[in-house]
């Protein structure tokens, strides 16, 4: 495991990534059950489920997921020209310098109610395992908290101020930094989430950063939307490229 992550807080004082994303149906719910298991990196070529995001870690109550739909979309087979992924190959470290992001990332599996883990942490971020590691072909999703009642701004409070043409950088387990740029930014309603654009397959590594935004609903302790970020690949620098 690195570092720690949660699904359930009870009576939790965190606010999160907002929403809870089920495919195909949109906004249900958040978790409620710690996962005990420990999870790896995968590679976009292994057929999942996208697991609905237990978005929300509320002030007031952590209401249940249930199992998403079958059908999801899976990954697409890597071609024969494409590298192998090494499975010890996992994202490390997120930057964003544009609104001064420079964290680490732990890895995020799901719960038996099939939610996504959530960073216990507001200062880090979280990799979908269920997805591609950064730089690899398919999509790779990376989710962080916006606020904390307590603690105050989280690792993307700043999220919702990228603009097309801002970089991240992903640095990885083997020294490499894979390169994104943002295309673009929306804000949806939970119940409106473009599940198939966020998790569904693409033919070229592609890069999701989600977070909490728009209203904040005071009587459930939720916000009522997602930000989310798309960003395009560039480059993966090399370890010695990396380090210059």
């Amino acid at each position: 495991m690195r570092g720690s992550r949660t699904s359930v807080i009870g009576a939790a004082v965190l606010l999160g990534i907002a929403g809870a994303i089920m495919l195909g149906i949109g906004f249900v719910g958040l978790s409620s059950s710690r996962a005990a298991s420990e999870n790896g990196g995968s590679a976009a070529s292994d057929p999942v489920e996208a697991p609905p995001i237990s978005a929300v870690l509320s002030v007031v109550e952590n209401p249940v997921l249930g199992p998403p739909p079958e059908g999801a979309a899976p990954e697409p087979q890597l071609n024969a020209v494409a590298p192998p992924v090494s499975p010890d190959l996992i994202p490390t470290r997120v930057r964003i310098p544009s609104i001064g992001v420079d964290t680490g990332v732990i890895d995020l599996g799901v719960n038996p109610d099939r939610t996504l883990e959530v960073p216990e942490d507001i200062s880090v971020t979280g990799w979908y395992t269920g997805r591609s590691v950064p730089g690899e072909v398919g999509p790779s999703v990376v989710v962080g908290h916006v606020d904390s009642a307590v603690a105050g701004g989280g690792v993307f409070f700043n999220l919702r101020q990228l603009v097309a043409g801002d970089m991240i950088e992903i640095e990885r387990s083997d020294g490499s930094v894979a390169e994104f740029r943002v295309t673009s930014l929306v804000l949806v309603e939970k119940d409106e989430f473009p599940t198939e654009e966020v998790y569904g397959s693409t033919e070229q590594p592609t890069l999701r950063l989600i977070t909490c935004g728009g209203g904040f609903d005071q009587g459930a302790g939720s916000y009522l939307g997602n930000v989310i970020v798309y960003a395009e690949h560039l480059d993966n620098r090399d370890p010695v490229l990396s380090r210059l």
